[in-house]
């Protein structure tokens, strides 16, 4: 009984020769429709958008973090989204801002954004006001930044410094009776032990936080951003330095950052469009033909490169910048494909017909470049239900390129090659019959001619050929493999290998550092050293939003909810009490200086309209239940606000710790609807999940390739074979990417697909030709007639992937260099693998099959079936070698049969 991959790979085969059948006859379609296609696909530049905001798509798409940002946009009524932008200033000298002169500075640059630097307008927010600044664009809270003038007023001022009315503690400091958290702003701050007073601060940070509110006012807020950004930029101080952090800065950068893939493209286009040029020549050099198959080699991954950006841009589909990494894997995989192309059209049997050559070239070539192009768009298919944002996008346009790369390939490529061989038959007909003609003369003088024919390669026509000469360097190269003590000192190599790659695997960090996706001169590096150095360090504000509060006119609610805030005030790292603002507590003490008998609601009421006492402050962290007359009848949901200070364990594993560990709390409140809130918690989401995610899309990517090669290789000895080489190769690079100083992130999870993939170029190739060979030959002489089909073919185009990525090597963007030792580990390991161990596995696995009385591969032989026409030839999958003569008279042919020989090995 067949198994099902040898009926399978039968049809394939003959379905490909019918496809080429069809190509040879009707080359136009096959060439104009790809080209109309990628003009066509221009028309996706008008539906054109970018997604580059790296909380969204760093994060996975279920996670907790997206569902804790809807409710504190929902409690601060985000209208038309969130606007953030920080600011941070230091010294010049990094030293204290509370100088004179710095600090008088640090408070005008901060009236100065807040209410002085403007942009057009044009009434936007109603009245007849043509530039407008942040207070007046700001809704809501737009007092953040209050407490600089207020410390800068006090601190001024030694004698009011000592005053017991102004207490400029950290990280809260009080003014009369009223608290004001500076731990946000104020950072590198040192406490004078004899006062308790703040002695020294190094950085300064400026919050401008709003809703967007109509789409009128975000387009004006985005200008004031730009015009900030621009500002920053070219800011010049003799005292202070400034920089500047929001969503759209990191986007920018992110989108810098892939960019300056761009230039190096064409690079990699021409370096690769000389590697086919000059590894491609023909028996005798046509500089034409080379040129032509180089440069249209290449034509065909540039249009699926287009046709799928563009395509995918009509569909709605977002541009990322780590998208523009794709263009150069597409062109490596399509090069690959002309390589095994033009060496099938090469192999044929140049006495048949034009027409048949080109059917054997695509039942070659086809079935082979199948293998490897599905498997790596099951690969990245995979990848495409990933829930982080950046990966699915990677995967998705990578997917498709690689499917429409495989498309155009095997028909605008094929009907190129139809059109160059018809050029060179013409130009080869006529300069030899020129040539006959002068140097015969008249007819009957020429004598008989006996023309060998080399016999097809398609094992489909009927039985093989002799193996290749076992005097040939690939065959002598075989049965030096074959050599027991070969395959043991390739074993202890492996071994060797396998121990290296296991560690780095064990050792390898889970580690996400926004500044891996921007350039090395990046600002934002200064801002993530600011942050990682100071405010991270000495203190960090997480929100909390109770949003189901019981009766707060009980005063065991009241105790129950201030136990829920001590709760996270002695959590691990927590700042405690001194760093929390919640207006609960800041009520019950100073409702005791209301004289009157209104009650809860009532107090409360008064309390929050009272200005100069410091409850109108509160109103914006509570959500309240009011009469149609506007008397406050109980607490909605309110909001309380507490820092944590990390010193020198702040990094994104303690993070992450506390963050699970804020959750926890929250989960034991469950009743009260807790939810907590922490600007960083998108990133911490994706470090939580990026293990398990990688591990989980490893292992269905892994038995997915298996299944492919299971239905496109019938047999059993080489699909495991191959998948044990394919394994070695992805441990390999997994591990070594570890050793190299490369950590698990969303990037290197991109890379990893990326190498399962394309591991199986070098594997299924090898296995898939050896599989075809006879099972009466020995397994060596059946192993170098696989070399000999696809091992150069195999070198090419692990050459010209090196060559594809080598300007790469001169970029100094982290995220391009995953890529680049990605693709170099996986083709140095799987050209490696494809043309020793993998060859050394297959003999073993033979050999063990026959001693213990198995069958080696499947025994499936490649069905005969009969040429049409006079001649009956024999054909293999392998180069062949047996010959049959024609013997010309003037009058008429004869056929004979020479006596085969073994070919060169």
């Amino acid at each position: 009984m067949k198994s099902p991959g040898a009926v399978i790979s039968l049809y394939i085969r003959q379905f490909f020769r019918w496809t080429g059948v069809q190509v040879y006859r009707h080359p136009a379609p096959f060439f104009w429709i790809p080209v109309t296609l990628s003009f066509l696909a221009v028309l996706g530049l008008l539906r054109f958008y970018e997604e580059n905001r790296i909380w969204y798509l760093y994060s996975p798409e279920k996670a907790d973090s997206h569902f804790e940002h809807a409710v504190a946009n929902e409690f601060f009524n985000d209208r038309g989204g969130k606007f953030w932008l920080e600011v941070t200033i230091t010294a010049k000298d990094m030293d204290n801002l509370l100088r004179r002169d710095y600090l008088d500075g640090v408070d005008s640059l901060a009236e100065f954004l807040q209410y002085n630097f403007t942009v057009p307008c044009n009434g936007v927010k109603g009245g007849d006001k043509l530039e407008c600044s942040f207070s007046d664009l700001c809704s809501g809270q737009c007092n953040d930044n209050q407490v600089i003038p207020l410390f800068n007023l006090i601190y001024r001022n030694a004698s009011s410094r000592l005053h017991p009315n102004f207490r400029l503690t950290y990280p809260t400091m009080h003014l009369y009776n009223d608290e004001y958290y500076v731990g946000e702003h104020f950072a590198g701050v040192k406490i004078d032990p004899k006062t308790n007073v703040i002695s020294r601060v190094k950085v300064v940070v400026l919050y401008f936080r709003t809703d967007r509110q109509t789409p009128q006012i975000s387009s004006v807020i985005n200008e004031w951003e730009r015009s900030l950004f621009d500002y920053v930029e070219h800011f010049d101080h003799p005292t202070l330095n400034m920089t500047v952090n929001s969503d759209a800065m990191i986007a920018r950068e992110v989108r810098t950052n892939g960019l300056t893939c761009v230039p190096f493209f064409s690079f990699s286009v021409a370096a690769v469009v000389m590697f086919i040029f000059i590894t491609n020549g023909r028996e005798h050099f046509v500089f034409s033909h080379n040129v032509v198959m180089a440069i249209l080699g290449i034509a065909g991954p540039l249009m699926a490169i287009g046709t799928t950006f563009g395509f995918l841009f009509l569909f709605g589909v977002p541009f990322n910048s780590i998208t523009l990494v794709m263009p150069f894997l597409i062109i490596g995989v399509g090069c690959d494909d002309v390589f095994i192309i033009i060496h099938a059209m090469r192999k044929t049997n140049k006495n048949d017909t034009l027409e048949e050559q080109i059917a054997e070239t695509m039942e070659e070539a086809g079935p082979s470049i199948t293998v490897t192009s599905a498997t790596n768009i099951l690969s990245f298919g995979i990848g495409i239900a990933t829930p982080t944002p950046a990966i699915s996008l990677f995967c998705l346009y990578t997917c498709i390129a690689v499917a429409v790369d495989f498309v155009y390939q095997l028909t605008f490529f094929v009907a190129v090659l139809v059109y160059e061989e018809k050029r060179l038959e013409k130009m080869k007909k006529t300069e030899k019959s020129e040539k006959i003609e002068e140097a015969l003369g008249a007819p009957e003088n020429r004598p008989k001619q006996v023309l060998s024919v080399q016999n097809s390669i398609r094992s489909t026509a009927g039985a093989h050929p002799l193996p290749a000469n076992p005097d040939g360097i690939v065959s002598r190269y075989c049965r030096f493999l074959k050599d027991w003590r070969t395959r043991l000192g390739l074993l202890l190599i492996l071994c060797a290998y396998w121990t290296a790659s296991y560690y780095g695997c064990k050792t390898m960090e889970i580690k996400m550092d926004t500044t891996n996706l921007i350039m090395n001169d990046s600002p934002l590096n200064n801002i993530a050293w600011i942050y990682e150095r100071f405010l991270w360090s000495e203190g960090q504000l997480v929100l909390v939003f109770v949003n189901n509060p019981p009766d707060l006119t009980n005063e065991h609610n009241q105790h129950e909810v201030l136990e829920l805030v001590n709760r996270f005030e002695t959590l691990p790292y927590s700042m405690g009490k001194n760093s929390t603002s919640i207006w609960l507590r800041s009520f019950l003490y100073q409702s005791s200086l209301y004289h009157n008998n209104k009650g809860f609601n009532g107090l409360l009421q008064e309390w929050l309209e009272d200005t100069e006492g410091g409850g109108a402050r509160w109103n914006d962290m509570l959500r309240l239940k009011k009469s149609e007359n506007g008397t406050i009848l109980g607490v909605n949901k309110f909001m309380f606000a507490t820092a944590c200070a990390m010193g020198d364990d702040a990094n994104w594993s303690t993070r992450e710790k506390l963050q699970k560990q804020w959750r926890g709390v929250a989960h034991e409140y469950a009743h009260f609807n807790v939810t907590v809130f922490q600007s960083y918690s998108f990133y911490i989401d994706q470090l939580d999940s990026i293990g398990g995610t990688t591990m989980s899309t490893v292992i269905w990517a892994a038995i997915t390739m298996d299944l492919a090669c299971l239905l496109m290789i019938p047999g059993i000895n080489s699909i495991l074979t191959s998948t044990i080489a394919m394994m070695s190769i992805n441990v390999g690079v997994f591990g070594l990417l570890s050793v190299w100083k490369v950590n698990l992130d969303p990037i290197t999870m991109c890379t990893t697909l990326m190498s399962i993939g394309f591991s199986v170029d070098f594997t299924a190739h090898i296995s898939y030709h050896y599989y075809r060979n006879p099972t009466s030959w020995t397994t060596d002489e059946r192993l170098a007639d696989a070399l000999k089909s696809i091992g150069w073919p195999m070198i090419q185009a692990a050459s010209s992937t090196v060559l594809c990525i080598f300007p790469l090597m001169f970029n100094t963007s982290y995220m391009v260099w995953v890529f680049v030792k990605t693709i170099l580990l996986v083709t140095i390991l799987g050209i490696l693998h494809g043309i020793i161990f993998l060859p050394a596995l297959l003999l073993t696995s033979g050999d063990l099959s026959r001693l213990f009385g198995g069958s080696d591969d499947s025994k499936v032989q490649p069905e005969k079936s009969e040429k049409l026409g006079e001649i009956s030839q024999t054909s293999s999958f392998s180069s062949t070698n047996s010959e049959t003569a024609l013997v010309k008279s003037n009058d008429s042919t004869e056929l004979k049969t020479l006596p085969q020989e073994r070919g060169s090995g």
